[in-house]
């Protein structure tokens, strides 16, 4: 038992001190998807390639909607792939942890 506490004292410590410093993702890693109102012009190409299906557009009473939910997404990059206007960016955020599912809701919308 003193053998293995030796071993374990000489090798040091192993772990980054996480949250405190978190690990940053390596280059092209596919985290959170950004959306910026500015370029998207309301196409729908993101909605017809998302596979889970968390991507919707929705028009009511002259307001579109575009929503992601981070709930069901699966970080496939297709959205950002198909977005003609560079409207959607994968982050290299990774830390989604929320006490609602209302708080992993992404939205942008216009008034026609």
């Amino acid at each position: 038992m003193f053998e293995i506490i030796r071993k374990t004292l000489r090798t040091g410590s192993q772990t980054i001190n996480y949250p405190q410093e978190p690990d940053e993702a390596p280059p092209g890693f596919r985290g959170k998807p950004e959306l910026f109102q500015s370029r998207c012009t309301c196409c729908g190409e993101c909605v017809s390639v998302c596979p889970p299906s968390v991507i919707w557009l929705k028009e009511e009473n002259g307001e579109k909607t575009l929503t992601i939910s981070y709930c069901g997404c699966i970080f496939c990059g297709r959205c950002e792939e198909v977005c003609p206007h560079g409207a959607i960016k994968l982050t290299q955020e990774y830390e989604l942890a929320s006490k609602t599912k209302d708080d992993l809701l992404a939205r942008i919308g216009w008034r026609s």
